[in-house]
């Protein structure tokens, strides 16, 4: 029964998550670049709103691996799709990923492009793998020291994978969709930078001090950008300042470090529990053991 809700609950939130997320983060970039921080609106609530889903999706890893894994196989796919299926409009050449996107321009053109920035800047497959990661190496019972250390340099490490694939995730943005010239290679990186964060997220599986790291970080800067005016950090150069306002106001950076940070909550009372459960064992065995005793 656990196993069956965690997978309604898993895709359900993640589903309806992913949809805020689109819909609040396509119209904060075009409110926020028109108007500035004044004018958000309530589109960066709504951004909010969809990541604490992403993370509700995310905590389900307590009671099950199945949801986690099959809303992060999901990400996968969908994102895979639409990154390593070439773009080549002209040609006729498009993804069942960007064709589906292209097709919500007609429902919403921003509920569409929050779409777009979500799979080609990599929040996607970053979310995906490390559903997929944490889901498939969950355990419970009480973490070694190995396992909690090896956590920690994961989720430290994964700062800097996360990083890597937002930066390749912007260059595939411009080359895919603004100059229309997909290169393999581009999207190649994506891929293995996601990956690699995905794999380093996995060592939480264990021991959710990793992940109560990373996502930490990546939530606190995912809050700052999504709220913070650019004036305040344009003495970045030129190529950070193209990337990073879109990555903070569509939500994608806030999407990625609450996921993780839901992650690190399920894994922790998935941990207790079984603590819990252990303890109440114990506890029968003594007493029956008086009991035969007597």
């Amino acid at each position: 029964m656990r196993t069956v809700i965690s997978l309604v609950v898993a895709l359900l939130a993640s589903l309806l998550g992913t949809v805020l997320l689109w819909y609040g983060g396509g119209h904060a970039v075009f409110e926020l670049g028109r108007f500035a921080a004044e004018g958000a609106g309530f589109f960066p609530l709504l951004v909010a709103l969809g990541c604490l889903l992403l993370a509700g999706a995310a905590v389900t890893v307590r009671w099950s691996r199945a949801g986690v894994i099959a809303a992060g196989a999901v990400h996968v796919l969908f994102s895979l799709l639409g990154i390593l299926v070439p773009f080549q409009p002209m040609d006729g050449i498009s993804s069942p990923t960007t064709q589906l996107l292209g097709m919500l321009f007609d429902v919403d053109p921003a509920l569409a492009t929050g779409g777009y920035y979500f799979v080609a800047f990599g929040a996607g497959l970053l979310i995906g793998f490390a559903l997929l990661g944490v889901g498939i190496l969950a355990r419970r019972g009480r973490p070694t020291v190995l396992a909690r250390v090896l956590s920690a340099v994961g989720g430290l490490l994964a700062l800097g994978a996360c990083g890597w694939a937002f930066a390749a995730g912007g260059d595939f943005y411009r080359r895919t969709f603004q100059m229309l010239d997909w290169d393999a290679v581009t999207a190649v990186t994506l891929v293995v930078a996601a990956l690699i964060f995905g794999a380093l997220i996995a060592l939480s599986g264990r021991s959710a001090i990793g992940s109560w790291i990373a996502g930490g970080v990546m939530s606190l800067v995912g809050v700052i950008l999504l709220v913070a005016d650019p004036v305040a950090y344009a003495g970045l150069g030129s190529e950070v300042l193209i990337i990073l306002p879109v990555l903070g106001w569509s939500g994608a950076i806030l999407a990625v470090g609450m996921t993780v940070l839901g992650l690190a909550l399920g894994v922790t009372l998935r941990a207790a529990a079984s603590a819990g459960a252990e303890r109440h064992t114990a506890s029968g065995f003594t007493q029956d053991a008086a009991s035969g005793a007597v």
